[in-house]
């Protein structure tokens, strides 16, 4: 057994070793002369060893304390070293957090500020990509190493399931972990946002243009329109999108304040800057736009509105509320169809132009005013009874295809 005149007596080696006390405890000589105390044990048939601290900083008295404490936790079927990092990691909890406590406190104190989808998107992106590798880990532990893991494992995911090669969804994922960074920054946890470094660490990935559909991609989406198994929702906002020319996200955020039956138009109105800010935006630039209806997308409409009388959006997903982000996309990747929602305005945009259609009326129909042009030239009525006109001739053709209203 040790006693404090032959510890100090204990000189360093070339080479660590150690001299046993009693119970497991012993305490390990450094070569640069630090003394440590030593619990070694096993645990399951595993050889395990624990390190209780510093000699002369933890007495012998107390290493024996500890020694005789992890024995009890043995006893009881408890790994020592395990219930080390748990106590460790509640302490942390209750001072500095883990990554997930501080996300959530994060969301929690932007909720009034931002909508819905914005702390939806967030929550499903922590939970599935970012919680698994560095949720349980404290903040002030988490490097630019464990965040670059984070991203390459979400690209990975999204190569896996066939939807692209990841690069969009990685540079989101690095978005927001900084979001959490930088508040901890600001609730005085971190010094440093860990995220800084990997900007740039993503490329982003060369924008592809939409191309217009084939006429056997036309056949097919009408076909496989028309016999979809899934939301009724989805389905008919996939066909109001192709008699429309309207934006996934206004259809998605289309309100049925902003339909009009007696003179047949979807008015998506503008809305404020504080709305903007909020991730409120109805149009991709923030102008009134008016949509002349067709009898086949009014026709729908109302179907619709009796599908779900309770809910303020048109084409609400299956809880009343805005339809999800993805979701449009995802039902025709789904379908097996190779194009996403942006190739049914890049069709309408080829065929009413080699139709003979007045151009401003198409470009003023997909929404396509320059920045150039004074208000005035962009009256929100203008050329309205000549669209109409034409969103009929519209709605007509893309019944030969195949559909079915």
């Amino acid at each position: 057994m040790l006693n404090d005149l032959k510890i100090k007596s204990l000189k360093p080696r070339e080479e660590l070793y150690r001299v046993a006390d009693h119970s497991g405890l012993c305490i390990e000589i450094r070569p640069s002369g630090s003394k440590f105390w030593r619990f070694r044990y096993r645990f399951f048939t595993k050889a395990k060893m624990l390190t209780i601290g510093q000699y002369p900083e933890i007495t012998l008295a107390y290493a024996r304390l500890k020694t005789m404490e992890y024995r009890e936790q043995l006893a009881k079927g408890v790994d020592p070293i395990s219930h080390q990092k748990k106590e460790r990691l509640e302490a942390i909890k209750a001072n500095n957090g883990t990554f997930r406590l501080v996300a959530n406190e994060f969301m929690n104190s932007r909720k009034t500020q931002q909508s819905k989808e914005w702390e939806q998107r967030r929550t499903s992106y922590f939970e599935r990509d970012v919680y698994p590798l560095i949720g349980n880990k404290p903040i002030h532990e988490i490097d630019s190493i464990d965040i670059k893991n984070v991203l390459d494992s979400t690209m990975a995911r999204i190569k896996k399931s066939g939807r692209g090669t990841g690069e969009v969804k990685g540079i989101f994922v690095r978005q927001i972990i900084g979001e959490v960074m930088e508040y901890s920054i600001i609730t005085k946890r971190i010094s440093i946002d860990p995220t800084y470094v990997l900007r740039g660490y993503i490329k982003q990935p060369e924008v592809t243009h939409a191309r217009p559909l084939t006429d056997s991609e036309k056949r097919e989406l009408m076909s496989k329109l028309n016999t979809y198994g899934g939301s009724t929702s989805t389905r008919n906002a996939i066909k109001v999108a192709t008699y429309t020319w309207l934006r996934s996200i206004e259809i998605r955020r289309g309100k049925k304040e902003y339909i009009n039956f007696e003179d047949r138009t979807w008015t998506i109105p503008a809305v404020s800057q504080a709305d903007i800010l909020a991730g409120k935006r109805n149009m991709k630039k923030n102008r009134m736009h008016v949509v002349p209806l067709s009898n086949q997308a009014i026709q729908i409409i109302k179907e619709q509105f009796a599908l779900y009388p309770n809910s303020e959006y048109i084409f609400a997903g299956e809880d009343g509320e805005m339809m999800g982000k993805t979701t449009l996309n995802t039902a025709l990747h789904n379908m097996k169809l190779e194009f996403t929602m942006h190739a049914l305005r890049a069709t309408a945009s080829t065929i009413a132009n080699e139709n003979g259609f007045n151009k401003d009326w198409v470009e003023i129909q997909l929404a396509h005013v320059s920045d150039n042009k004074t208000r005035a030239t962009y009256n929100h009525a203008q050329w309205l009874n000549d669209r109409k006109t034409m969103m009929q001739w519209w709605a007509d053709h893309v019944d030969s295809w195949g559909f079915v209203s």
